[in-house]
């Protein structure tokens, strides 16, 4: 059963709740993200966590899906995604990179929702008209 909201707006409250814990010692960017599946009947929220490798370093949006994948969500329908640098400021022309488009696209579809604190609402098919998919794998 999906969670209620009352507005994308609630979505990226909890985002920004979330942006709170980052782990950003080295960008001092602070990432936030709350996602909605149809299967869970609450949003799961993450933050980016930064390594000093760079390489190891997750992303909020996937931190938060794969949450929401460990609470038994397979339908993605909803992402919404914030940004403060060191000082506080909002940071409103992100975008989900690559990875993190990649995995949305594992468990969305073209119409999953991202919203972007500050920048505004989109689709996964407006970053990622032509995703890795499943069918890709097949002879």
């Amino acid at each position: 059963m999906q969670a209620d909201f009352e507005s994308a707006g609630a979505l990226v409250a909890l985002a920004r709740e979330a942006a709170a814990h980052a782990y950003s010692p080295y960008s001092g960017w602070r990432v936030g993200a709350a996602v909605v599946f149809t299967e869970t009947t609450e949003p799961h929220r993450g933050v980016n966590v930064e390594n000093g490798s760079y390489g190891l370093t997750i992303c909020a949006e996937r931190a938060a899906i794969f949450a929401g994948v460990a609470a038994g969500g397979r339908r993605l329908v909803h992402v919404a995604l914030t940004c403060r640098d060191r000082n506080g400021t909002l940071v409103a022309k992100i975008a989900p990179c690559g990875a993190c488009l990649q995995v949305i696209a594992e468990f969305g579809s073209a119409d999953t929702v991202i919203e972007i604190d500050g920048r505004g609402s989109f689709r996964l098919a407006d970053f990622l008209p032509r995703p890795f998919e499943a069918d890709s794998l097949k002879d």
